[in-house]
């Protein structure tokens, strides 16, 4: 059985690449650096989930929400918006679109599996989604080693 797909939005890729490595031992994980990249490839296949980040360059996040808003809205139910632009202001724009989740950065690691683990609707089965990897200090110790390097 394939793995299902899961889409990854963001211009970090430090952000893309710990996303990766925490997601790919359930999912097959894609990337996009920018909104525009992310609504061409939501065009041409499906995604068990979205993680979106709002602030990217050519097309930002709210580019796909509104593109899924209007060409996909159930979709929106697998979007996970993980992101560090989050001012009141923006809280209240993410929730009009009904996402799945919102998630601050940085992230506690088994949160975010276990979020995406729900949005993306898997259930039971052999994973190792909400087992205890890395805390969170080791996530920011690991994005730190990667965007020196």
């Amino acid at each position: 059985m394939e793995k299902p797909r899961v889409l990854v939005a963001d211009d970090n890729e430090a952000t893309c690449t710990l996303l990766t490595a925490l997601l790919h031992t359930d999912f097959v994980v894609e990337t996009a650096n920018d909104g525009h990249e992310a609504i061409e490839k939501l065009k041409s296949r499906q995604y068990a989930a979205i993680l979106l980040d709002l602030l990217m360059p050519v097309a930002d996040g709210y580019a796909v929400l509104d593109f899924l808003k209007s060409e996909a809205p159930h979709l929106l139910q697998r979007v996970v918006v993980v992101t560090a632009a989050l001012s009141p202001r923006e809280t209240q724009r993410v929730s009009t679109y009904k996402t799945c989740a919102v998630v601050r950065k940085p992230f506690e690691v088994e949160e975010l599996q276990s979020i995406v683990r729900q949005c993306a609707d898997l259930t039971g089965g052999d994973s190792f989604l909400g087992r205890p990897l890395l805390s969170g200090g080791m996530i920011l110790l690991l994005a730190d080693l990667i965007v020196r390097h």
